[in-house]
């Protein structure tokens, strides 16, 4: 346990100073959100990845082998405008059993 909380004190560290940032949320149960941005790409499939792998480490935080179900992706590229829209992105997923463990 010790060890997730350093890495993902890590990956926060980092992110922030990357100009990254995301929310996570329980919406139902073992039904969760992630939602974020970063500010040096121009893809939203490059954010999507990086959702993934907060997925990943909530679900192993929860339990060792669980892993993400995503169910729901929805990405914006960036776009530079009078807005300056970030590429962003959602997520949905469920934690479930890796059977290859």
């Amino acid at each position: 346990m010790k060890k997730i909380i350093t890495i993902l004190g890590l990956f926060v560290l980092t992110s922030v100073v990357a100009g990254c940032s995301w929310t996570d949320r329980q919406i139902g149960p073992n039904d969760y959100e992630i939602s974020g941005y970063f500010d040096f790409t121009m893809k939203g499939e490059v954010v999507v990845k990086g959702l993934e792998d907060q997925a990943r480490l909530y679900c192993k935080g929860i339990r060792e082998n669980l892993v993400p179900q995503v169910y729901y992706i929805t990405d914006k590229n960036r776009i530079f405008n009078y807005e300056a829209q970030r590429a962003s992105a959602v997520i949905r997923f469920h934690c479930i059993s890796d059977n290859g463990s």
